[in-house]
Formats: structure tokens, C-alpha cells, sequence
């Protein structure tokens, strides 16, 4: 049995000073509860003590000189965010795959799910049947197919656990019956949607919306009646999924605010509240993407958590859940519990996984992590185990 003492224990309601006991890979007991004799002891050190962090939404690891795409190295990709603090993820396939890599991908979570002692919880399928107008490298968007659909679904089974498309393409419809046929959630990203088909995605169990603010447009397209009477160019993909209660809201929160601006990211804790905003990464591995080193720091492409691709589009991320959970604390002003929601228990909630994940409650797993004031990552324990090598993101 483990104890951990002198933290500070933070729950999805309240923070608390108490003792977290662990047996095995469970937590048996949190809060008010004595340390057993015999019973080994780690030392918090005043730290703040919460769940460990959940990415639902990655392509790859791209810190302290690594650099993994998740089609090459799926155990590496998610082993490299484990020490990050990130103790469970969904892999994101991507629309931007091949059908051979895309299958890869797949086959490599499952044998790691099938193994064990892994991180990975499911798989997210990011497309590939998405808008072709939205998105880096967005004209990659596969054809809409009934066999390969079938084919690719089968292949993930029951560990996909959530897909994003575009509601409003020909397909949409289609799409929903899909993923009803095989239990996954739909998330609504890499669209320019109009109200009536979100409305139907989220009728048809929509929960989830794909990176909020990014890779998404207006249905009008340029023309925008609001806009050229009021100067404000309203009914965007974003201003409809925030006026409807009980959707989640994935941001992906770099330094420089490139993805989500600052007023956006507010915006969307003040709309979505506390327990629906969810900090991802959207981390991509690729190579031959622009280096930050050869342009200015006033220039957003040298920013480090970045990723921009030959062509110049915003690509994804370097960041890690750790990162982006402590940029959404400087820029909205957000405390310590809210940021573990942020960053652990709404995306455990999200996909139907809070009974195993997602807190410090007695009976969850013993995922944990321990970090300071500013969010910075100290220590992670995985499945009741620390972790050796725990790291800082370099960026």
C-alpha cells in the first residue's frame, strides 16, 4: 500500500489538505482517512495532488528533441506523454493519412490496448470525411466510402471511442448512422456548419466539438448578411455550438494564442463553463515542418509549441496536455480544480470513462499527478507506480 501525505488534494468541487491512500492500481480511500502502519509513504510537499491528466486529441510527440508521429511509434507517442503527466489518451488518426497508415495506426493502438499497462484508453478518429475548406492540408479529406468506412471502423472496434466530421457534408447523415452502428461519439470539427445540420449532429448524439474556433468557418462563407449590416460576422460553427448546453469544448491552448485567442479562450469558459471545457493538445509529430528557429521572436511561426507546416498553414502543436492546461490557467485566470477539470475530468466525462478516470475519487484508478502554482508538472503515478523521468515541457 502507498500513502501520499502532505498534499493538497483537489477534487472536482473543492480543494483539500488530506492523505490519498493506494492499493495496487486503485485509490481505496482520499481526504480525511489515516496512513496505515506499514504503509509507504510519498511525501507531496505541499504540492497541489490531482488526477492525472487525459489528451483525447493527439498526433504525436514532438518534445526534448523527439519527434514521433503516431503512425511510426504509437508506444513511444503516448510513453513520451506519460511523463508529461498525461496518464490516459485517445490516439488521433487523421484525415490527412493514407487508408495503409491510417489502418497502422489503428492495429498499433489495439495491440497496446490488448497488451496492457498503456495509457491509451481508445482512439479518436479525426475524419478523415470532414470539410475539405478547413483544416491544414485540408483537400487530404478522404471521399466518402461505404466499404472503407466499414473497413476502418471495424478495424478499431470497440476502442474507437469518438470521431469527428463535418455535419453538414453530403455524407453527414450517413455518418451519424455509422457511428451510431458502432457506439462512438460524434465530435463536430473541420466545418463550416449551419444551425440546422449541428442541431441534427447533436439529435443524432454529438457531444463533443473538435478544437473550438480552429479549423472551423461560417456556412454563409463570405457572404454574410449580419456582417456587412452589423460589422460582426455572426453564426460562425463557434458562436452556434457555444449556444447549446451540454456540448464539450476541446481548446487547444499554445503561448502564443494562435489557435484560440485570448478572448476567445475566456469567451468560451465564461459560455461553456467550468465543466465543458476541455485543454487538449493536438500535438503532431510530422517532419518537415517550418523551424521556429529561423524567423523572429515577433514572428508567431518561432513560436516553440507550434507547428506550421512548408505551405505555411498552422499544423497542429508541439504542446503537451500539461502545457496547454497551464496556458488556459495564465490566459483565463482559472484555479487549480478547474484547470485538473480542464485538463482530466471533463474529458473523462465526455467519453463515458469518469468511473475509471478523470479524479482522485476512492475506487479510480491510481492515476496521479502532482503539480505547482503555475501547473508545472512534479510528479506522475501511473496505475498506483511513479514514474521515473517525469519531465518539464522544453517549450
Amino acid at each position: 500500500m502507498k500513502a501520499i501525505v502532505n498534499g493538497k488534494l483537489v477534487f472536482p468541487d473543492e480543494i483539500r489538505e488530506g492523505n490519498l491512500l493506494i492499493d495496487g492500481d486503485r485509490i481505496i480511500a482520499a481526504g480525511d482517512c489515516a496512513v496505515p502502519e506499514g504503509a509507504e509513504r510519498i511525501d507531496a510537499g505541499g504540492l497541489y495532488v490531482g488526477p492525472g491528466l487525459f489528451d483525447q486529441h493527439v498526433h504525436g510527440y514532438k518534445q526534448h528533441g523527439e519527434v514521433i508521429e503516431i503512425q511510426n511509434d504509437v508506444k513511444g507517442m503516448v510513453k513520451g506523454h506519460l511523463l508529461h503527466g498525461t496518464t490516459s489518451i485517445t490516439p488521433s488518426v487523421a484525415y490527412s493519412m493514407s487508408l495503409e497508415d491510417f489502418l497502422k495506426a489503428i492495429r498499433d493502438c489495439n495491440r497496446e490496448i490488448e497488451k496492457g499497462d498503456t495509457n491509451i484508453v481508445g482512439i479518436h478518429f479525426e475524419g478523415p470525411y470532414t470539410n475539405p475548406l478547413h483544416g491544414a492540408n485540408s483537400e487530404l479529406t478522404w471521399q466518402f466510402s461505404e466499404e472503407v468506412c466499414a473497413q476502418i471502423f471495424e478495424a478499431a472496434g470497440k476502442n474507437v471511442l469518438h470521431c469527428t466530421y463535418a455535419p453538414e457534408m453530403p455524407c453527414g447523415e450517413r455518418m451519424e448512422e455509422v457511428l451510431k452502428k458502432y457506439g462512438v461519439i460524434p465530435d463536430i470539427g473541420h466545418t463550416r456548419s449551419d444551425p440546422e445540420s449541428i442541431y441534427r449532429s447533436v439529435a443524432a448524439g454529438a457531444r463533443i466539438v473538435t478544437h473550438l474556433y480552429d479549423a472551423m468557418g461560417n456556412f454563409r462563407g463570405a457572404d454574410n448578411t449580419p456582417f456587412s449590416l452589423t460589422g460582426d460576422p455572426q453564426e460562425s460553427v463557434s458562436d452556434i455550438v457555444l449556444s447549446i448546453p451540454g456540448l464539450y469544448y476541446e481548446l487547444i491552448c499554445d503561448s502564443r494564442c494562435a489557435h484560440v485567442s485570448a478572448v476567445s479562450m475566456r469567451q468560451a469558459l465564461r459560455c461553456g463553463g467550468e465543466d465543458y471545457v476541455i485543454c487538449i493538445s493536438d500535438c503532431t509529430g510530422r517532419t518537415g515542418q517550418l523551424d521556429p528557429n529561423d524567423y523572429p521572436p515577433e514572428d508567431v511561426r518561432s513560436a516553440k509549441d507550434l507547428n506550421f507546416n512548408q505551405r505555411g498553414q498552422l499544423s497542429g502543436s508541439r504542446l503537451t496536455t500539461s502545457l496547454s492546461v497551464a496556458n488556459f490557467k495564465r490566459v483565463t485566470g482559472a484555479d487549480i480544480r478547474v484547470c485538473f477539470k480542464a485538463g482530466s475530468t471533463n474529458s473523462a466525462k465526455a467519453l463515458d470513462l469518469f468511473g475509471d478516470y478523470g479524479s482522485i475519487h476512492p475506487g479510480k484508478y491510481a492515476n496521479i499527478v502532482f503539480v505547482d502554482e503555475a501547473f508545472t508538472m512534479k510528479n506522475v503515478i501511473f496505475r498506483g507506480n511513479i514514474v521515473p523521468g517525469v519531465r518539464v515541457a522544453d517549450v
